[in-house]
């Protein structure tokens, strides 16, 4: 993954499109003029691709330039699709030249013409191969390196004019063996290869100005954001391209009792992930709260804080377990104890309650009465993953404040 951001990455790629363009011009000049004095028909429509392959390589240029201009108030996104019309231009003009040089081929093949084909032409070929390969396996790694869709498309381009080189020089021999019409049929051949080229970048570049994503990087996306705990479901999402940069709308479902500042905390970390994971560049997340879990339901939860505050009274082992660190108990003197002097406190209560009733302060926080021994206990509850007992009170029934009446469990 490239370090620097997509700014630097588009003026680092500009070195790919430049490189080819002398390559390509270097070698069309050696194509165009060998096949001419040497008659050899798949040397000149080689040549003519490699001359295509300039005019592409310079509509690269110029796309790469516009894409790495800063966004500005008509394009708050950004210019990023300048390299995807690039590489749309680039195909268009590959078209042309391709079918010029299919029809001029087949011209050729009909009016019979057999002129004599020199095997230094094999030497062109070979020559122009080796440099496209190195051509190919620079623009490769540039394109890996900085992130660019285009370059990727350009570096696709060198290795097929590299493969249809080869293939010139095999026709060339073939040729000079006085078998013309394996020039011809090469030449063809080669044609084929600029067409299937350029088509495969317009495709490409098509797709992406259109807003099209793959569905499989969805896919990974998702599989990836529900390993993070308290994301229920991703409900949906929607991706496009600028240019090589990804940008993602994701719809996450979470649990319905997380606050505002826990559920922004999790987003941050699904953007992070994507960010470091999968080089996504802009992610936007809307958070909608999931179905409450049914142990979590109201009735549930009255029944087993009413249990815990059993448990807690009675001092059944590993009681302390539902009492948080900070717990405090204000006794019916004002005496306060922290968790660990009720823990060691040997004292415990029947748990023979009358009237419990139950309280929902938040989703997270219940607030509990209960009478024992003609006495008012008041708790509090508080949910972080488990219940946790925070605050407990003892009061006689003149100075209690509280007068609860939901969510009652009576004796039958």
């Amino acid at each position: 993954m490239s370090e620097l951001n997509p700014i630097s990455n588009l003026k680092l790629a500009k070195r790919g499109p430049i490189i080819s363009i002398i390559a390509y011009l270097l070698i069309s000049i050696a194509k165009l003029v060998s096949g001419y004095v040497l008659n050899s028909n798949s040397l000149v429509a080689d040549g003519f691709n490699n001359l295509s392959d300039i005019v592409g390589n310079v509509a690269l240029l110029i796309g790469l330039q516009l894409a790495s201009q800063p966004a500005d108030a008509n394009h708050r996104f950004g210019h990023w699709k300048f390299e995807d019309l690039s590489s749309l231009i680039t195909s268009f003009i590959m078209f042309i030249v391709g079918f010029q040089v299919l029809i001029q081929t087949i011209q050729n093949i009909i009016a019979g013409k057999q002129n004599p084909v020199d095997p230094l032409g094999a030497i062109v070929g070979v020559i122009s191969a080796i440099i496209m390969f190195g051509v190919y396996a620079y623009n490769k790694q540039l394109s890996k390196k900085v992130r660019s869709s285009a370059l990727v498309a350009a570096s696709k381009d060198n290795l097929s004019d590299a493969v249809t080189s080869i293939g010139t020089s095999v026709a060339v021999l073939a040729a000079s063996l006085h078998l013309p019409i394996i020039d011809r049929i090469a030449a063809i051949i080669i044609t084929f290869f600029i067409l299937k080229t350029a088509y495969d970048i317009f495709m490409s570049s098509a797709f992406s100005l259109s807003d099209g994503f793959d569905n499989k990087h969805l896919k990974k996306y998702e599989e990836a954001i529900l390993q993070i705990p308290k994301i229920s479901a991703v409900k949906s999402q929607r991706g496009r391209t600028y240019g090589s940069n990804v940008y993602l709308d994701i719809v996450l479902e979470m649990n319905p009792d997380l606050s505002v500042y826990e559920s922004h905390a999790i987003t941050e970390e699904v953007e992070r992930l994507l960010s470091e994971k999968f080089s996504v560049y802009d992610i936007d997340i809307h958070v909608e709260p999931g179905l409450i879990p049914e142990d979590e339901q109201i009735d549930n939860v009255t029944k087993k804080l009413f249990k815990n505050e059993k448990i807690i009274l009675s001092k059944v082992p590993d009681f302390q377990d539902f009492i948080a660190e900070d717990f405090t108990l204000i006794k019916e003197n004002g005496q306060e104890l922290n968790r660990q002097e009720l823990i060691e406190n040997p004292n415990f209560y029947p748990c023979n309650f009358d009237d419990f009733q139950l309280q929902s302060i938040s989703q997270k926080t219940k607030l509990i009465s209960y009478q024992l021994d003609g006495k008012i206990h008041t708790s509090i509850w508080r949910r972080n993953e488990v219940w946790y007992l925070i605050f407990h009170q003892v009061t006689s029934k003149q100075t209690s404040p509280l007068k609860i009446n939901r969510y009652k469990i009576t004796k039958k």
